[in-house]
């Protein structure tokens, strides 16, 4: 199964973000960050608060509060290695 966008849906796309649909699919994840932060003015991170209203549309992982970033994983990581090391060493 194919799946892409009506002409429209991409105007619409880069109206919000100024910047031409093909480009915008070829960028990586941190060019899309890196413009999102410029269109924001601020870095865009994944609340921590808890909103009911996403909840019931189905993710489980807001639902669950199972979104973290990058470096909540690395503190994680650098923790259980540590762990290891003083146990092992």
């Amino acid at each position: 199964m194919t799946f892409s966008l009506k002409s429209i849906t991409k105007h619409n796309i880069e109206n919000c973000v100024s910047v031409p649909f093909s480009d915008l699919v070829s960028m990586d994840y941190d060019e899309k960050n890196q413009l999102l932060t410029q269109l924001k003015g601020e870095k865009v991170v994944f609340s921590k608060t808890r909103d009911v209203r996403k909840i019931g549309r189905g993710n489980p992982f807001l639902a669950r509060r199972r979104f973290r970033t990058i470096e909540e994983v690395d503190k994680k990581i650098t923790g259980i290695y540590n762990a290891n090391i003083k146990r092992n060493g």
